[in-house]
């Protein structure tokens, strides 16, 4: 059994598809079967079955996801520290899109900044999944804003509150200047643009998709958004306002909208998390740094 075996056997375990993980490795499709062949039979069993046109791992296919994930996690990290840290570090994370976009960012430049020879694989998952790939090793770090599991270690990195956002070239920011105080039944006239699923993170369970009170101030929804690069485009263009995180306002360069009348608001906290910091070396060093 060989380490990139292993790395080909991950691949193929996390895409659930032969042809997926080949694009990705730059790898035949053919090398790829080829060798979990050859893993199967030095270990005697069976590591995936056929379920429609993708593959699913076998009990015993998940088992070696776990040991196999560790082993590569551990080559790397010995070739590093025995480097001088020299030697290449590919980094996972796992997280809902929106909190890549600057968390995500953010914790991969602090990682290049230590060990510039760093790759990184950005995973955009719900925030189960995100706990799961953390838990099974498929993932070094997961972010999230829900609740972390026991077993699992966690770092606050930011308190976020939601805000009504708008372009310059919306007709309410031109009606009303940005430090001027919008009474909430003047928002009200106009549309909103909404995710159309949990995009933003964990939300109160009072409250709607993206945190807004639409209970006890019920909005004009035009757009429902399945991505964020939808919802970046409607706001920018002026055709609607939308409720975010402060810092994903930020990033894309909007405008907070002081409302006043409405006593509610939304609140989240971003948290790190990982299986075990002081397993990998390097991993100890960006945990505490943190």
């Amino acid at each position: 059994m060989e380490i990139f075996e292993l790395r080909y056997f991950l691949a193929v375990a996390q895409n659930e598809n032969v042809h997926r993980a080949s694009e990705g490795l730059n790898v035949s499709p053919g090398s790829l079967s080829k060798t979990i062949s050859r893993l199967e039979d030095e270990l005697g069993i069976s590591l995936f079955y056929k379920q429609g046109r993708n593959i699913r791992l076998t009990p015993e296919g998940l088992a070696l996801k776990k040991r196999a994930a560790l082993i590569v996690q551990l080559e790397e990290d010995a070739k590093i520290e025995l480097s001088g840290q020299k030697g290449t570090l590919n980094v996972v994370i796992s997280a809902e899109e929106i909190l890549h976009t600057h968390f995500g960012i953010s914790l991969s430049e602090s990682i290049h900044k230590a060990f510039t020879h760093s790759r990184f694989q950005f995973l955009t998952r719900t925030e189960a999944k995100v706990i799961q790939q953390v838990e099974d090793g498929e993932a070094h770090f997961g972010i999230l804003t829900g609740e972390v599991p026991q077993g699992l270690k966690s770092k606050t990195l930011s308190k976020v509150e939601f805000k009504t956002c708008a372009s310059a070239k919306h007709p309410l920011f031109k009606k009303f200047s940005q430090a001027s105080k919008i009474p909430v039944e003047e928002v009200l006239k106009f549309p909103f643009a909404s995710p159309e699923s949990a995009m933003l993170g964990k939300i109160s369970t009072s409250a709607s998709l993206d945190g807004w009170r639409d209970d006890k101030f019920p909005r004009q929804i035009r757009y429902r958004a399945s991505g964020l690069k939808i919802m970046e485009k409607l706001l920018q263009r002026g055709h609607a306002l939308a409720y975010l995180p402060d810092y994903y306002v930020k990033e894309l360069d909007l405008v907070y909208l002081s409302v006043t009348g409405c006593p509610y608001s939304c609140q989240q906290s971003v948290k790190l998390i990982c299986r075990d910091p002081d397993a990998l070396g390097w991993m100890s060093k960006i945990w505490d740094s943190i």
